[in-house]
Order: C-alpha cells, then structure tokens, then sequence
C-alpha cells in the first residue's frame, strides 16, 4: 500500500512538472497591453458631483458641494 501511494504521488509529480515545463510563456507586445487596457477602460467620465455649493464640477462646471473622480491625469 505504502509503495502503491509512493509510487503514484511520483507519477502526480511528474505530471505537473511536465506541465508546467510546456506553458509558455510569451511577452506581449506593448501595443497589445495598450489596447487591452484601452478596451477594460469604461467610455464614462466617472466623475460624480453632489450637492450645491461652490466646487465647480469638471463634467458641466456647475456649482457643487463637492466632487468624487478616480486619480486621473487628465483632472
């Protein structure tokens, strides 16, 4: 029995490491990585206004309370 467990804890050992030999691992271009994060990044401004007050709002520059946008440069 023990050599039976030995025997196929050898052969699992084996298949993973034959495995992990054969994924490749390729470099994608910049252009690629450009693209996919133009395509994750959603089409909205994300820029939420509340209130009324005195911060303009940079999506229609009326008068808020305040204003929540991610870290962006282009604010």
């Amino acid at each position: 029995m023990k050599k039976n467990l030995v025997f196929m804890g050898a052969i699992v050992i084996a298949m993973v490491g034959y495995v992990c030999s054969k994924q490749s691992s390729t470099k994608m271009s910049s252009l690629v990585l450009e693209n996919i994060e133009a395509l994750a990044d959603p089409e909205t401004d994300r820029v939420f206004c509340f209130g009324i007050g005195s911060v303009d709002c940079p999506i229609n520059h009326t008068k808020v309370h305040y204003y929540h946008a991610p870290y962006s440069l282009y604010y």
